[in-house]
């Protein structure tokens, strides 16, 4: 399997794994999938009011993003 091949799998996993945990609709998760394919994860969560989501679902993602910064922090302190 290719480089891109496996990005895309990984996208299509995250997106689908987002959509579970946040309860979304499958027009949403495949918003979500275009965003990440256009931008990467990371620039994904950086930009999330360009992804044209609604506001409760742009505040549980914002809420997603709070925690992997977290977690990160914590990650490069140890």
């Amino acid at each position: 399997m290719n480089l891109e091949a496996l990005r895309e799998l990984e996208y299509k996993k995250c997106a689908g794994l987002l959509a579970e945990l946040l309860g979304l609709d499958g027009d949403t998760e495949e918003r979500i999938l275009k965003c990440f394919q256009r931008t990467g994860i990371k620039n994904f969560f950086q930009h999330l009011e360009s992804a044209d989501l609604a506001p409760e679902t742009s505040g549980k993602l914002q809420s997603i993003q709070a925690l992997i910064e977290i977690l990160d922090d914590k990650r490069g302190r140890s």
